[in-house]
């Protein structure tokens, strides 16, 4: 049985550090990059059910980025996730096919709820993340 995998794309390598320590922590296959074009090239070569993507990033910024991930892997659920929040990055992104959109600082549990309604729209949902030992 396969696990969930998800990509994590944001310019913030300590937070992308910590958040695929927790995801994994919760049975969740994990990758973490820092730029648009990783990202891509990443979809490239590996499947991936969910995609957390961040607006603002150096190089490619995130609405470009999610179009190519949506034309590489229209069946990937897409949350976005960023700091720089606005009313227009957000609708562009769902017009771009981005299930949801996050603000950071997001807490962890908002972020696994939404991971959890990606993970029922996809084929892994057999493989819901459950709640780490080491956490309340």
């Amino acid at each position: 049985m396969a696990s969930c995998s998800v990509l994590i794309v944001d310019d913030e390598k300590d937070f992308v550090h910590t958040l695929l320590k927790r995801l994994k922590r919760r049975g969740l296959e994990c990758e973490g990059v820092f730029t648009g074009e990783e990202a891509i090239e990443t979809v490239k070569s590996r499947q991936f059910n969910i995609v957390l993507l961040d607006m603002k990033l150096p190089g490619r910024d995130g609405n470009s980025t999610l179009v190519e991930i949506k034309k590489i892997q229209p069946d990937a659920e897409v949350i976005i996730l960023t700091g720089h929040a606005s009313a227009d990055d957000g609708i562009a992104g769902m017009k771009n096919g981005a299930m949801d959109y996050l603000m950071k600082p997001v807490e962890f549990e908002s972020l696994l709820e939404m991971l959890l309604k990606a993970v029922r729209k996809t084929d892994c949902s057999h493989s819901l993340p459950v709640r780490d030992k080491g956490e309340k």
